[in-house]
């Protein structure tokens, strides 16, 4: 671990970014006073990292990535599988980066379920809008004067039309009043 932190403290990051074993990366604070090279070994011990990045105030590389010497994990993988040192290396790069698009494509999948159900609750939304219209269009109608030929009908049609509008900008009461009797016959 000193080795790592002798080249970072040669390249004098302004942040780190790190690696994990599973493919994430995380962004890593490099303090600009006191222990500052103790407290970054300790955050980096304190994680299974893969490569560390030093950059610069703007983001920038300052160098070449860092890759931690992941012997323990080659050792378990050249004993499971057998072979050599390298074909482990290889495997577990192929694992890494696996884990990595796994959890890039579920990102994306929950990114989708969420666009999904916002257009759902939308569409839910409009539809009891239309329903409610319908129902004001609906309460006009029984509550027309039943004037029969007394007026045209398209002048009957909009008198409702309006009845309807009225109704609809009517503030909403908790408890509406019931409808009109039913007509038994």
């Amino acid at each position: 671990m000193s080795d790592v932190i002798d080249i970072i403290k040669r390249l004098k990051p302004a942040s780190l970014k790190v690696t994990m074993s599973d493919g994430t990366e995380r962004p890593v604070a490099v303090p600009k006073a006191g222990n500052r090279w103790s407290r970054v070994a300790q955050i980096l011990e304190s994680v299974h990292w893969v490569t560390v990045e030093c950059l610069d105030g703007k983001g920038s590389l300052l160098g070449p990535p860092i890759e931690a010497e992941d012997d323990e994990a080659v050792e378990e993988l050249v004993d499971e599988a057998g072979g050599s040192v390298a074909m482990a290396r290889v495997m577990l790069d192929v694992m890494r980066g696996t884990m990595k698009e796994t959890r890039l494509m579920f990102d994306a999948q929950l990114r989708g379920q969420a666009e999904m159900m916002t257009t759902m609750t939308d569409g839910m939304r409009h539809l009891s809008e239309v329903y409610r219209q319908a129902l004001a269009v609906q309460q006009a109608h029984l509550m027309a004067p039943a004037a029969a030929g007394a007026e045209p009908e398209g002048q009957e049609v909009m008198k409702m039309m309006q009845m309807a509008m009225l109704l609809m900008n009517q503030p909403k009461i908790a408890n509406p009043p019931p409808g009109p009797p039913k007509k038994e016959g």
